[in-house]
């Protein structure tokens, strides 16, 4: 089992399945509006479309497995929630 350093577990590691302890804070940049999605809801997300780009801690997110690893990582250092940002691309590339 993952500790978050307090003693206190972060992710439950059982017959190599983990349980995700960690909340999905969504920026979407376009529009300003903050909301909060479960790990079912980002997996229905449309990973496929190269104009919409989603960043954590300013790395470029681009499958539902590499989220599921960031996440992992981010647990493993005690974090309970992280930030994504979303937006089209052209504002991604020009600095909107």
């Amino acid at each position: 089992m993952a500790e978050d350093g307090k003693g206190s577990p972060a992710a439950s590691e059982k017959e190599g399945k983990v349980t995700y302890k960690i909340r999905l804070k969504v920026l979407n940049r376009e529009t300003g509006e903050e909301s909060y999605h479960t790990l079912d809801e980002a997996k229905d997300w449309n990973w496929a479309d190269p104009e919409i780009w989603r960043i954590v801690s300013g790395w470029q997110v681009t499958s539902f497995q590499q989220l599921l690893n960031m996440l992992y990582r981010r647990m493993q250092k005690g974090e309970t929630e992280v930030l994504v940002l979303e937006a089209p691309r052209f504002m991604m590339c020009s600095g909107g």
